[in-house]
């Protein structure tokens, strides 16, 4: 029932719904986890960080929620999120603790995640503090990761902390508009991506992944910055294009480096926020699962221009859009998903296997650091995500300032080290050459 959800005093009490249950079955099989990573030049003075946390939970019931049998959730106990200090004896070492993050399961019968506070030479003039928050893909989205961690800088910096709680809101499954719900338009919307896939035959990221149990992800770190990162941007406006059309090309053409054909298309998922479509539109800030995958097949080869591809991506995208094909994509989930661990193993590892693509790219495009009462100097962001059901590579970017990162995430084992490392230079160069 739309806007189902219990509230007693402040907290949610409901089931999972079909697309938090869906990330939750896969979560019991191989982490399902959201990480990303700031760093804060300068001192954080003592304690901040665990007012800051505290004031998070304290502002946002789904913080406070746990996940019981059923799958439910239920009001915690003892809300909180875990806050760890570690004094770093190198400013790289992040890049190590940044990949065990993607690994660590979390336990969502206690906590939501955690954040981790990395310290270089604390009490010096150089003292900065690589900040990771990771917290569960079963609970939001990149985009909500990287709003909460702006908003934990920015009570750590002294902005004013919320005395009141937010309301609960619904699931986001429950705000689709009900044009979208229908059982008839999710099977043909389901059914054309189906045989659109299989008709354009599109090339994946070859290798057999090692099974969900001991599935690992591992990330490749690359940035575009300064006059590069302009002379990009003004290279798209003059070809009519976005960003990430053109990243989608330039990544399309690196695939086809790795594939048995010269010539094809590349099957590559694009993560869209859904929120200003909802009924009603959920506050930008709000944490929640808020993002639909849309697949797009991107063409490649020797016949093919950057500029060209970026175009057709840009208007495949679009149309799909228009016909709002994300939106019904998200409210299919709850025609197929399992109800239980039993009944969605065999699910889960048959889609797994059979998926039509399994390379994502997700860009959260231009983000700016909180304001405060004290200034912050925040100088890099990292964005990642696990792969686990269907997907072996997640490009993740997100730019702050002069500096737009792109972490390549990819499963470890699969292919060398080496291969996505080129991969990735590939890619960067084809969008900077």
């Amino acid at each position: 029932m739309k806007g189902a959800v219990q509230v007693r005093n402040g907290e949610v009490i409901r089931p999972l719904s079909s697309s938090e249950r869906w990330f939750w079955l896969i979560d019991q099989l191989s982490p399902a986890n959201c990480v990303a990573r700031v760093r804060v030049r300068g001192p954080i003075g003592a304690y901040r960080l665990e007012e800051a946390a505290d004031a998070l939970v304290a502002e946002f019931p789904l913080l406070r929620t746990t996940v019981v049998d059923g799958p439910d959730f239920a009001p915690s106990a003892d809300p909180h999120l875990p806050v760890l200090h570690r004094i770093v004896t190198d400013p790289d070492q992040w890049r190590t603790i940044f990949d065990e993050q993607l690994a660590e399961p979390i336990d969502l019968a206690t906590a939501p995640g955690r954040l981790i506070d990395l310290a270089w030479r604390p009490g010096a003039c150089d003292e900065h503090h690589d900040l990771i928050l990771v917290l569960s893909h079963v609970l939001l989205d990149g985009r909500s990761l990287v709003s909460l961690l702006w908003r934990i800088l920015a009570y750590t910096a002294g902005s004013p902390i919320r005395t009141a709680t937010r309301p609960p809101i619904p699931a986001p499954d429950d705000l689709i508009p009900p044009a979208h719900t229908r059982l008839l338009r999710c099977l043909r919307t389901n059914i054309t991506g189906q045989l659109t896939a299989m008709a354009r035959r599109a090339t994946n990221l070859p290798g057999t992944p090692p099974p969900l149990p001991i599935r690992r992800t591992r990330s490749v770190i690359r940035t575009i910055e300064g006059e590069a990162l302009t002379a990009l941007g003004t290279r798209c406006h003059q070809h009519d294009v976005t960003i990430n059309a053109a990243m989608s090309a330039a990544l399309a053409h690196a695939l086809g480096e790795l594939a048995p054909r010269r010539s094809g298309v590349a099957g590559i998922g694009v993560p869209v926020d859904v929120r200003s479509r909802l009924d009603p539109p959920p506050a930008d800030d709000e944490p929640g699962m808020f993002t639909a995958v849309v697949p797009t097949f991107v063409p490649y080869g020797p016949t093919h221009s950057l500029w060209d591809v970026a175009r057709a991506a840009k208007t495949q995208l679009a149309q799909r859009l228009a016909r709002n094909n994300d939106l019904t994509a998200l409210a299919a989930i709850r025609y197929g998903c399992p109800r239980s661990l039993e009944s969605g193993r065999r699910a889960i590892e048959l889609i797994d296997r059979r998926a039509p693509w399994n390379v994502t790219l997700s860009n959260l495009g231009k983000l700016t650091p909180p304001t405060a009462v004290k200034p912050l100097d925040v100088t890099a962001l990292t964005v990642a995500g696990t792969n686990s059901c269907a997907s072996a590579l997640t490009v993740a970017v997100a730019t702050l300032g002069t500096t737009m990162s792109i972490t390549f995430c990819y499963v470890d084992t699969m292919l060398a080290r080496t291969t996505i490392e080129s991969l990735a230079d590939r890619t960067i160069r084809s969008v900077t050459g």
